[in-house]
């Protein structure tokens, strides 16, 4: 009877530890945002990446393109 007792106060003690935890200085927590306003962010930020690839290979184009009209240059 007393393993019982004892087994049911530690059960309670562990489920509603973190809730105790929670409610003092114990955790940190932070601002989850909804999934809303995530899927907007995603959205901006592959614009986003999507624009700097583009960018990129435009850059690479027009760098490969001046170096086809250099003439080839033989270090002696």
């Amino acid at each position: 009877m007393f393993k019982k007792g004892l087994s049911v106060v530690l059960l309670l003690c562990a489920l509603f530890s973190g809730q105790l935890m929670a409610s003092g200085d114990g955790h940190e927590f932070y601002d989850v945002q909804n999934a809303d306003h995530l899927l907007r962010h995603g959205a901006d930020s592959d614009d986003i990446r999507a624009r700097a690839r583009e960018a990129a290979d435009e850059l690479r184009e027009d760098n490969h393109s001046v170096k086809d009209r250099k003439p080839e240059v033989i270090h002696r």
